[in-house]
């Protein structure tokens, strides 16, 4: 027992002796934590800053106070763009839906339940279901909300009449006696409505469907659409964690074995060893992604948009993670202590380039920072070929970025090894 203690003893001292380790094996949980209770902070749990396109077509009074519903929603960003121009920006990625209202919305009830020809068009981002779902909730409130307000408008309401008396004398599949049954009610309520001086006529609605069409915006490519497209980016994503986290530390494990000191024995400089060591590191990503590209081709029957962007997609990304591995491998001395920064970096990586939470549910204020993780424009690239029909063009901003990053990234490590060998 003494010498099990002494042992234990002598495995805490050693944790104790390097800052580095202290901060992961203590210190990183409390952050996490905290991380975990911003994000889930924000808007009560429920998304918030849901930036959508609204492209009215009616121009008529119902439709303005529709429009006026969805602006006192917290959760909505409303910006007011023509219908081409609001289907490009989902496709690109900038919005998460584009809500078309067509002529004939303003017609009220009879837009609302009209299954024949919806006057309420949703063009969303396939790759977020999650904000599209809560957005579909929030169409549908404000909708049944308008109607509760213009209910109160008697003559709008005696319009209403109109089109309903209209539609039962248009209807050829109703007979006589049917047609007298509707109509006489009709025009009992429109007596009502008629008669009916001072106060006020409203009804109150309160129910939870709406009668509105979906816009596929995805690009026409051959072969089947399948889920896997939407995803793949990501599983490529975890794929150049992976290889990021791996070889961070096996540099720092040939720097703890002296391997690192042989090879500069010879006629080998630091450029040439780093380089090495960064050429492996791409090397083995651009291995994971033909793997994965090759199952997903060949199991999974995903298409691929641009297969030449999406070479250069894949080419950045590796670029930007080989140098992130760089810079990662100069966060510790021990195998340990860079494998929990390596890891810990990662996961907040993931967190907040979209990788495993939608950013819609995060605080307003913590948005900012997720344009400066690589993960985000590496799932912009990715999907811009793949999916959303990118050009060549809006292929370049997320690519630069990659390699900036990437460069960045490797010119820092490359400099603090230098300096801590030295």
């Amino acid at each position: 027992m003494r010498k099990a203690l002494l042992i234990a003893f002598k495995d805490l001292k050693v944790l104790a002796s390097n800052k580095g380790n202290i901060f992961w094996v203590f210190g990183f949980p409390v952050l996490l934590a905290l991380l975990f209770g911003a994000i889930y902070s924000g808007a009560g749990g429920e998304p918030s800053g849901i930036k959508i396109a609204v492209v009215d077509e009616d121009n008529t009074e119902f439709s303005g106070s529709y429009k006026s519903k969805l602006e006192s929603y917290e959760a909505l960003e409303i910006v007011y763009l023509p219908g081409d121009e609001a289907i490009e920006q989902v496709r690109k990625g900038k919005i998460a839906a584009a809500v078309i209202l067509k002529n004939g919305f303003g017609d009220g009830f009879e837009a609302l339940f009209n299954s024949d020809e919806p006057r309420l068009e949703i063009a969303a981002d396939p790759s977020r279901k999650m904000e599209s779902g809560y957005l579909q909730g929030l169409l549908a409130k404000a909708q049944f909300e308008a109607l509760g307000d213009q209910s109160v408008d008697k003559e709008w309401m005696r319009k209403q009449i109109k089109l309903w008396r209209d539609d039962v004398e248009n209807d050829s599949k109703l007979n006589t006696k049917q047609a007298k049954l509707y109509l006489d009610f009709i025009n009992s309520f429109d007596t009502l409505l008629k008669d009916a001086n001072g106060g006020t006529f409203g009804v109150d609605f309160k129910g939870d469907l709406m009668n509105f069409a979906k816009r596929d915006i995805n690009r026409e490519l051959k072969g089947p659409i399948t889920s896997f497209q939407t995803t793949f980016s990501q599983a490529m994503l975890w794929g150049m964690f992976t290889c990021t986290v791996t070889f961070a530390i096996s540099i720092v494990k040939e720097r703890t074995n002296g391997t690192l000191d042989r090879l500069r024995i010879g006629p080998l400089g630091h450029a040439h060893i780093l380089g090495g060591k960064g050429l492996a590191c791409f090397i083995t990503a651009v291995f994971v992604i033909c793997v994965l590209y090759i199952i997903a081709k060949a199991i999974f029957k995903t298409p691929i948009g641009n297969l030449s962007l999406f070479i250069l997609a894949a080419f950045c990304t590796v670029l930007c993670f080989v140098g992130l591995m760089m810079f990662i491998s100069t966060w510790g001395r021990t195998e340990q202590s860079v494998g929990a920064a390596g890891w810990a970096t990662i996961v907040i990586m993931a967190m907040l380039g979209g990788v495993t939470f939608p950013l819609a549910f995060m605080p307003s204020w913590l948005r900012p920072f997720c344009h400066v993780i690589p993960a985000k424009w590496s799932i912009l690239a990715l999907e811009g070929a793949i999916w959303r029909g990118f050009s060549f063009a809006e292929m370049l901003v997320p690519c630069l970025v990659l390699v900036a990053i990437g460069f960045i990234c490797f010119s820092l490590g490359v400099g603090m090894l230098q300096r801590q060998d030295s």
